[in-house]
This record gives structure tokens, C-alpha cells and sequence, in this order.
């Protein structure tokens, strides 16, 4: 992608409610599962436009990969994280070196996703761990996927069997962004079929709040040990040992 398209990308994460929302999830939920300290090592793949640099380094020096050169270049013009590395996510070649390593809504762009996972998984230190998020369901694959080159959307059944084959043990799985699935299933129901597209649904200011709170409502209830029947995503927390 040129600068122009990242500079964009990095404005929708920034702003619209799916971001945020998003973030306030995985912050919440990781806290719980490995509380924030500034020793660890962490590798985020896919680091995209940097913007999950500035809650990841909570936990400590944060390395970003990624495939795209442009994508690394815009990070470095935004002083997102401390190393960045050009390495294809599937064979990372880096062992043993992380205690933390993220992947969002990145494995459903691999097409050998089983092999990137034991990469990853060679990637972290013993008791280390990896987070990552997906979207739910092959049956809502629509021309928005398309558009996003994905390879596949997850089953929460799915996601356990790859994990275990790869040698993680799973400490937390959940689909979550529940309140907002009704629409999404509509919206991708009465878009298949149609020319492929990455535009985000229209919202207003006033919507986007509602939907924040939403997420922080979601939130609240993985932290206190829940997990929905349902949702657009899959967020997974793993264990190395």
C-alpha cells in the first residue's frame, strides 16, 4: 500500500468505534492473564500502522514485523515500536526469544496457518504466551473478506484443535463483540455476492459512544470470567508449557 492508504488506515483506527473497542477488549482481558510489566520482551506481527504500539509497551520492549515495507516505513515515522523487522509471518525464525506475542486479525491472511502457528509458538519462551484475534465463522465469509484477502474465517472449535496441534495450551477463548453480531450478520448476509469492498459501516459520533460502551460492557464481563456464545471475532490467549 502507498503512505497515503496508511495514513487513512491509521485515521479509521484511530477513530471508528471497531478500533476502539477492540483495544479496550485486549488491553482488559490481557491484563488479566499477564499483568502489565515493563521486563518483557513482546513481538506483534502485523504491526500494520503501529497503532497497537502505545498499549502493548506496557508490557514492556515491543518488536513489530511485518511483510510490508511501507508498513514498517510508516512506523518508523511515527516512533511506533522500539525494534521493527521486515519477516513474512508464516516462518519467523526468531526462537525462544519473546514472553509475549500478538497477532491481530492476522492469521486468517495466511494461507499455511498451521504452520505459522508453530512458528509463533517456537517464537516464545517457555510459559510465554501468545494473543491473537480472528473473525468468526466461515458461514459470514462475504465480499468484505474478499476485499481484506482473507483465507478463512474461525470456528472457536476450530481455533482449539489448531492451537493444541501446534503445542499451545489454551488458557482463554471467546468471540466477543456480541451485542453488535445481530447487525453484522444481517449486513454480511445481504452483501454476498457483491463486488468486494473494505468500507467500514457509517456511523454517527453519537453511535460510536454507544458502541464504545458496549465494548467496555464486553469487557467487564471476559475480565470477570465470561465468554459469549456468539460475536464477529474470536480473541484466544495461549500458553507455551
Amino acid at each position: 500500500m502507498e503512505l497515503a492508504e496508511y495514513e487513512q488506515m491509521h485515521k479509521q483506527e484511530q477513530n471508528y468505534w471497531w478500533h476502539i473497542g477492540r483495544r479496550e477488549i485486549l488491553r482488559r482481558v490481557l491484563a488479566k492473564w499477564l499483568p502489565p510489566q515493563d521486563n518483557k520482551q513482546v513481538l506483534d506481527i502485523g504491526c500494520g500502522t503501529g497503532i497497537n504500539y502505545w498499549w502493548l509497551k506496557e508490557w514492556g520492549k515491543v518488536t513489530g514485523v511485518d511483510s510490508s515495507p511501507e508498513a514498517l516505513n510508516y512506523c518508523r515515522q511515527q516512533r511506533a515500536y522500539d525494534t521493527l523487522v521486515q519477516i513474512d509471518g508464516t516462518n519467523l525464525e526468531l526462537p525462544d526469544q519473546f514472553d509475549l506475542v500478538t497477532a491481530f486479525d492476522v492469521l486468517e491472511h495466511i494461507e499455511e496457518d498451521e504452520t505459522a502457528l508453530k512458528s509463533w509458538w517456537q517464537a516464545i519462551k517457555l510459559g510465554g504466551y501468545l494473543m491473537i484475534t480472528v473473525p468468526a465463522y466461515q458461514w459470514l465469509w462475504s465480499a468484505h473478506d474478499q476485499a481484506l484477502h482473507h483465507y478463512r474465517r474461525y470456528s472457536v472449535g476450530e481455533l482449539k484443535t489448531k492451537f493444541r496441534k501446534a503445542g499451545f495450551t489454551i488458557q482463554f477463548i471467546s468471540p466477543f463483540f456480541f451485542f453488535t453480531f445481530p447487525v453484522v450478520v444481517l449486513v454480511r448476509l445481504f452483501t454476498k455476492g457483491t463486488k468486494p469492498k473494505t468500507s467500514y459501516i457509517a456511523t454517527t459520533s453519537r453511535m460510536d459512544k454507544v458502541l464504545i460502551n458496549l465494548s467496555r460492557i464486553e469487557a467487564d464481563y471476559l475480565v470477570d470470567g465470561g465468554h459469549f456464545p456468539w460475536g464477529s471475532s474470536i480473541l484466544v490467549i495461549a500458553r507455551k508449557g
